[in-house]
């Protein structure tokens, strides 16, 4: 086990701190918004920790925590072993995740061609 017991107690308390401050409107969080999403889960853990502690490969888990759409239940249900918190608390810090990101703007549409015939 990377991750001491006592840290994996801790990061559940800033998980569960991070998600209730999230819900909030932003006037009303606090200075130490704890974790939220995975950007901020890696602030405060070691990516090597997580990896080893929740059977991950390096490179799947490094996928996952940047493309967090790409995570299957099975997964979340890993980390969350590992961070002492449920399911889908971990599937809502990929969902909070996601939401940071700008949304793809939709590819052009190109004009279709008639062909002429004779």
């Amino acid at each position: 086990m990377e991750i001491p017991e006592s840290k994996r107690h801790t990061l559940s308390g800033l998980i569960r701190k991070g998600i209730a401050e999230a819900a909030l409107p932003e006037k009303e969080r606090s200075l130490d918004p704890g974790i939220y999403n995975f950007r901020t889960l890696l602030a405060y853990v070691k990516h090597t920790e997580l990896t080893k502690d929740a059977g991950f490969n390096k490179a799947t888990l490094s996928k996952k925590l940047a493309q967090p759409e790409l995570m299957k239940i099975a997964e979340c249900v890993k980390l969350a072993a590992v961070l002492y918190v449920t399911p889908q608390e971990v599937m809502t810090l990929a969902l909070n995740e996601m939401s940071l990101r700008l949304p793809k703007k939709p590819k052009a549409k190109k004009a279709a061609t008639k062909k002429k015939t004779r």
